[in-house]
């Protein structure tokens, strides 16, 4: 009795446990992105010169293209883009720093999960603020 009371309990939980190991992935893939990100800022700023970042949508990975090192940046097994609206240049969007810190232009890149759960990395224009947001950005 008490073994099958652990197994229904267990057959409850395990859902619940893969639904937050998805979000939890989630949600890291968005805070990489935003680390990075800032990398990429703050090195333009800290070296005077442009840095830029490309988000290769088909391949699941973004480049930074720093000016000591270019770094490829693979999306975890099941988070994909959900959006992108950076400028599209011969199949890679792309979003470049000043030796100011102030972004090429403002935007936002989506990720999902294969379930369809959405987070959202939002950058302003000119003050290059870099925000999670569980929406996208009101237009």
């Amino acid at each position: 009795m008490v073994l099958a009371i652990m197994a229904i309990l267990l057959a409850l939980a395990i859902p619940v446990f893969g639904d937050f190991q998805e979000r939890w992935t989630l949600e890291t893939t968005a805070w990489r992105l935003v680390s990075d990100l800032r990398l990429a800022q703050q090195i333009a700023i800290t070296t005077g010169v442009n840095t830029r970042i490309d988000f290769r949508w088909h391949a699941g990975d973004y480049r930074l293209f720093l000016p000591v090192e270019k770094t490829m940046v693979k999306l975890p097994e099941g988070i994909s883009y959900a959006m992108n609206n950076f400028p599209h240049v011969k199949g890679v969007h792309k979003l470049s720093f000043t030796p100011l810190g102030a972004p090429s232009r403002g935007g936002t890149v989506g990720f999902k999960t294969k379930n369809g759960s959405k987070i959202y990395v939002i950058l302003t224009p000119a003050t290059g603020r870099i925000r999670v947001s569980p929406d996208p950005p009101k237009e």
